[in-house]
């Protein structure tokens, strides 16, 4: 099943776009996982740290998933299956990081009433 006219629909490549459409791809798989992910694991390390640790897990976490996704399940490599594999690793530290985050401020407001 080829995703691609609807890709093209969200973010046309034609004209301007195709810079902006790059970024945010870049930033998606370049970036964005391995931040989150840094934020789950590493508490208590400065931003620049954070910054190299999260291009390294991003690159990482990106290719091995689609890779093991392959060759396990036999998901085609293409664009839409790198975009759904992102997105997941993506979603899962961040609500576990929510989740964290709400368990920790808890306490604090029942204590205040």
């Amino acid at each position: 099943m080829d995703f691609s006219p609807l890709l093209d629909t969200i973010l046309p490549t034609s004209g301007g776009l195709l810079i902006v459409r790059a970024i945010v791809a870049a930033v998606l798989v370049f970036f964005l996982p391995g931040y989150v992910w840094t934020l789950v694991i590493f508490r208590t390390i400065n931003i620049i740290e954070r910054i190299a640790l999260s291009i390294g897990l991003s690159i990482a976490l990106t290719t091995l998933c689609i890779l093991v996704l392959n060759v396990a399940l036999g998901m085609p490599i293409n664009g839409m299956t790198g975009l759904i594999v992102i997105i997941v690793i993506t979603v899962i530290p961040a609500a576990i990081y929510l989740f964290r985050r709400f368990l920790a401020r808890s306490p604090e407001a029942a204590d205040g009433d």
